[in-house]
């Protein structure tokens, strides 16, 4: 049996075991408990009936096809579903359930499925907040955080636009990352020492930190080819960590990279930049903050980060009088680099990890 077919039968059977138990046999067993089958009465209940069992299919389609699995625990999906219904709340399939069973209630009048509807919601809120969230944690690491964050557990709300920030300056990013169980071996211990590399750097370790590895671990080549990238660039001290700062900075607001800015205005405190100074460099050029070698760095960010890249030969020059060779690669290649993370987490919708919650932030180009 093919994966596919393995899906559409293990899905099939969890809805004939669970939700016809619970939402068919249970409900016309309680309606006959007097000896006799009650009779409908409110049919226009069937409309929210249809409705919640069209709720249940979705929901039951989206385990199977983006999560590879099935809403039961024991047969869980592979990826966080956060995709349909479950961009609105985190639990519609249980919210579907509810809504059959109440409504046939309501086409039955009956108190007694009322109160049997109210004992499956209670029923339902306990597992999930006893359970099935704190496994999810363990599962799926920051990636069901992040997903957490941003989507209500019981009460639907308009999912927001892909990438932007919710209160806390987290965003749920386009597709989910690869947790680190299903990391491989490699994925984590690439993903512990980034964590612990990136807590140094930057004196906090927020939840959404590793969220661009993660997308990196869909392709496990690119991961270790990236990782490796990030580790020597790590290493790189021919360039003075002010000036680094300053030009890895710009580059970042002018992509306007939400995690980079974020990640960058944190590190850049810890290298010596002022609140002042990160505030002012939109301003840079008619600041007094900056020195004229500050400002000659901070030119070749912006004009190497532009679409298209302007770097004029005077420019290049007077970068020439103060920089050797190996610097001027080194300054160039960690500008290129900061380009590349920021275009890479603004398509796929990172956002924010909270770097540098309830501090001075940098300000994007144009805000």
């Amino acid at each position: 049996m093919n994966r596919t077919a393995s899906l559409v039968v293990r899905n099939l059977l969890f809805t004939i075991v669970v939700p016809g138990l619970g939402g068919v046999l249970a409900p016309w067993w309680i309606l006959a408990g007097g000896g006799h089958a009650s009779h409908p009465v409110a049919w226009a209940a069937v409309s929210l009936i249809v409705a919640g069992a069209v709720m249940y299919a979705w929901c039951v389609w989206n385990f199977a096809a983006v999560g590879r699995g099935t809403p039961g625990p024991w047969d869980a999906p592979r990826r966080v579903v956060a995709t349909g219904p479950y961009r609105w709340v985190r639990n519609p399939i249980y919210i579907a359930a509810l809504a059959i069973v109440g409504s046939e209630a309501w086409l039955f009048m009956s108190l007694r499925l009322l109160i049997y509807a109210g004992v499956m919601a209670a029923c339902f809120h306990l597992f999930v907040v006893g359970y099935e969230e704190r496994a999810l944690r363990r599962r799926f690491d920051g990636s069901y955080e992040q997903y957490r964050r941003n989507v209500p557990r019981w009460i639907p709300r308009p999912p927001r636009p892909r990438g932007q920030p919710d209160q806390k300056g987290a965003a749920m990013a386009r597709i989910a990352g690869v947790p680190a169980r299903e990391a491989g071996l490699y994925g984590r211990v690439a993903y512990y020492f980034t964590r612990r590399f990136m807590t140094r750097l930057t004196g906090r370790a927020p939840e959404g930190m590793l969220a661009p590895l993660e997308m990196y671990a869909h392709v496990p080549g690119l991961l270790r080819g990236y990782a490796g990238l990030e580790q020597a660039s790590g290493k790189l001290q021919r360039v003075d960590k002010r000036l680094r700062a300053l030009a890895e900075l710009k580059a970042a607001t002018i992509t306007r990279c939400e995690y980079c800015i974020d990640m960058g205005s944190a590190i850049s405190r810890r290298w010596g930049l002022t609140d002042a100074e990160l505030l002012a460099l939109p301003n840079y050029r008619t600041s007094e903050l900056f020195s004229d070698l500050d400002k000659l760095v901070i030119d070749y960010a912006a004009g190497m980060s532009r679409t298209p890249v302007e770097v004029p030969d005077e420019l290049f020059a007077k970068l020439r009088e103060h920089f050797d060779d190996a610097q001027i690669v080194e300054l160039t290649h960690l500008i290129a680099l900061e380009n590349l993370r920021g275009r890479f987490n603004l398509a796929l919708g990172i956002g924010a990890a909270g770097f540098s919650e309830g501090m001075v932030c940098a300000i994007p180009d144009g805000a």
